[in-house]
């Protein structure tokens, strides 16, 4: 509105025409991205509602409402056809609902981490990886499942959670410690501090493969693979708390990752206090990581593969971009999650599998697209 009233009171007619044109371009823009959102809102709803009714038992979503809000009084009124919907509608209701939503809110975590962490890089090709979050939580998964067990077999799921999301944490901690110098955190020693994390928690983890036993091998071997077949109520609302924290505090620093965007220096020089947001960003980061990762399992390639792809739909306008990319990783995820329970029924694919089927071919057409620049070229 300032640039069309300058235009206004300007001598110059041209000057007018030009900036009208600019705003109609802003305007085309911006009516682009909210039916992109909207388009993106509508592909998550309907593939929820096919991730509600494909399973191994399917479903009639109209059916088990007829039959929640008949109180249990079918229409034909025989005790097989009871049993039937009450399964029906406790599978919909206890396993298949909870899940899909949970499925929704780590793929929308993992994105938004991958998108923040991208940001702060200044590389695509960044992961939350990255920086040793999902070594970290196999390491201390494989310790609790082999050498530390549980007093009570009834809390092993929680205590293996307990541990990874520790060991996560952990590992992030460490990886700061080795990167912050005098001028605040280095992304170069933070990538180096990752790379070598990444490998100390491979290692560990080889050792502890070696010596365990072949029921906690074949444990610790889906566990790093992926799975959400442990969604429940108690964890979707964990999750949801969790997942609000995060997306809500890395909106709040979507201007200060615009202007890192431009280097440190020079958002710097622009008043933004560049070591401040570069820990709050990195910290929520690996809240949201190594939570997903401990109730989860290690889900690869969401975090590399949904930002590059709304940044190349939707600008790299972090305004834009994190809710996007919120939108884009709950979607990709609830597809490769129907996909791991259908594909061979009653058999489930870890979901790792099917996100690594999807992401290491993409990351591959990345590396493609980046060569010249790796190669020195311009």
């Amino acid at each position: 509105m300032q640039l069309s009233s300058a235009a206004k009171h300007s001598d110059n007619p041209s000057d007018y025409s030009s900036v009208l044109v600019v705003l109609q371009l802003i305007n085309a823009r911006a009516q682009r991205k909210r039916i992109g959102m909207g388009i993106l809102l509508l592909l998550l709803l309907i593939c929820a509602y096919v991730g509600l009714t494909r399973g191994s038992l399917p479903i009639d979503i109209e059916q088990q409402l007829r039959y929640f809000i008949s109180g249990g009084n079918t229409v034909k009124n025989t005790v097989e056809n009871t049993a039937a919907n009450t399964t029906h509608w406790y599978v919909l209701s206890e396993i298949r609902l909870p899940r899909v939503i949970m499925t929704m809110l780590i793929g929308a975590l993992l994105a938004v981490s991958g998108c923040a962490m991208q940001g702060l890089v200044r590389n695509p090709l960044a992961d939350p990886g990255l920086i040793g979050i999902a070594g970290g939580a196999a390491a201390a998964a494989a310790l609790s499942m082999t050498i530390v067990p549980p007093l009570l077999p009834a809390l092993e799921s929680v205590w293996v959670a307990m541990w990874a999301f520790g060991g996560a944490l952990l590992s992030v901690w460490t990886v700061l410690r080795f990167s912050n110098g005098p001028q605040g955190v280095s992304v170069a020693a933070l990538i180096l501090a990752g790379v070598a994390i990444n490998a100390l928690t491979g290692t560990v983890i080889g050792a502890i493969s070696y010596v365990a036993s072949d029921d906690a091998l074949r444990q610790i071997s889906y566990w790093t693979m992926g799975s959400l077949a442990g969604a429940s109520w108690t964890l979707c609302g964990l999750v949801a708390l969790a997942s609000f924290i995060a997306i809500t505090g890395l909106m709040k620093s979507r201007n200060a990752l615009n202007l890192m965007a431009l280097g440190e220096k020079e958002a710097a020089y622009m008043g933004l206090n560049v070591t401040r947001y570069k820990q709050r960003v990195l910290w929520l980061v690996a809240f949201s990581v190594a939570l997903a990762t401990a109730l989860c399992g290690i889900i690869g390639f969401v975090g590399l593969v949904v930002p590059h792809m709304c940044r190349a739909i939707f600008g790299v306008n972090h305004q834009v971009l994190i809710p996007a990319s919120a939108l884009t990783g709950a979607l990709l995820l609830i597809v490769a999650d129907t996909l791991a329970r259908t594909l061979f029924v009653p058999m489930e694919i870890p979901i790792g599998i099917v996100t690594s089927a999807v992401g290491a071919p993409f990351f591959l057409y990345l590396l493609w697209q980046q060569r010249r620049i790796f190669s020195g070229g311009v």
